[in-house]
């Protein structure tokens, strides 16, 4: 635990190394036919306040899962509603796109109002996939985001593609560019099982895909630390 500007910085313990795929790129440049988008709206309620504003490695954590995200992909639409002028505010210098969704709606009317923004951009782009993400998964790294978009290239692209991991299911999900979300909820826990013929599963061992922290104990197991800064 260091000090800097009179201001807590910690250091997350490393999960362990596990096999994902590298994403073939040129001159490793962000994808432009792909769009992603990040789900930034929640309350925090399990973590006792608004989560995406803690910080980790000395940015606000939705700044840091999004600058992640668009080292992979160019294209990024972040969905706000909990204080949504503080997710702006901390993403002001960083090119991404915002859509309003008021958290009372609950997350599937924010996906379905993200997804109306970014299948206008892919219809316009001819865009190959859409990335669901969420704004509280601070492990991701780019292996990651590319090993999933691996994996959906080599799959039927026809379906929305889930990384599992035991019995959980995970984050991010890759979606087709012209895939119905009206009558689907992205973010069930039971998706896979509710919907075969739309959903595909992404086995995987590695845990950064179900990493999400949305309690305090998790952010105290993140940086092995007693308690909140």
């Amino acid at each position: 635990m260091m000090a800097k500007h009179d201001k807590t910085v910690y250091s997350a313990l490393p999960f362990p190394k596990s096999e994902v795929s590298s994403m073939p790129s040129d001159d490793d440049q962000p994808l432009a036919n792909y769009i992603a988008i990040v789900l930034a709206g929640g309350e925090g309620r399990r973590m006792g306040r608004n989560k995406l504003l803690l910080d980790i490695s000395a940015r606000p954590m939705i700044r840091h899962v999004v600058e992640t995200i668009r080292g992979v992909i160019a294209d990024v639409i972040v969905v706000t509603g909990h204080q949504r002028e503080r997710i702006e505010e901390v993403l002001v210098r960083t090119p991404v796109e915002f859509v309003d969704s008021p958290s009372a709606d609950g997350p599937a009317a924010a996906i379905r109002r993200a997804f109306e923004r970014a299948s206008l951009l892919a219809a316009k782009r001819g865009c190959d996939g859409i990335m669901l993400c969420v704004g509280d998964q601070p492990r991701l790294t780019e292996r990651e985001i590319a090993g999933l978009i691996d994996q959906y290239r080599a799959g039927d692209r026809r379906k929305a593609l889930v990384p599992v991991r035991g019995d959980r299911r995970g984050y991010p999900v890759m979606v087709p560019p012209d895939f119905d979300v009206g009558g689907i909820d992205l973010s069930s826990e039971s998706l896979i099982a509710d919907y075969p013929d739309q959903i595909a599963a992404f086995p995987t061992r590695n845990p950064v895909y179900d990493s999400s922290l949305d309690t305090p104990e998790d952010f105290r197991s993140f940086f092995a630390i007693s308690k909140l800064p």
